[in-house]
């Protein structure tokens, strides 16, 4: 979003948005860092799959040049994000 001059209301710590709304940034930064962190935050899966199903995501994930559970992740993100967008 970008910031209007003319609608900064006191110093740098406070504006308004295109509806009029006031808004703190420092308010509105440490929102957005918290939102962040909680998307970080990992957890661990685990589930079976087969050794051959294996040996196919460790070998595709050795020809991209990268470790296999970094593969497996984001192959499923991938999948996953291309989901969602379908279903919108």
């Amino acid at each position: 979003m970008e910031l209007d001059a003319n609608k900064i209301i006191t110093g740098n710590s406070e504006y308004k948005d295109h509806l009029g709304n006031v808004h703190n940034i420092e308010d509105d930064i440490e929102q957005a860092e918290a939102d962040i962190a909680k998307m970080k935050n990992d957890c661990n899966v685990n589930f079976r799959w087969s050794e051959f199903e294996l040996a196919r995501a460790k070998k595709i994930a050795a020809q991209l040049g990268m470790p296999y559970q970094t593969y497996i992740k984001s192959t499923l993100k991938q999948a996953m994000d291309e989901f969602e967008k379908k279903s919108m």
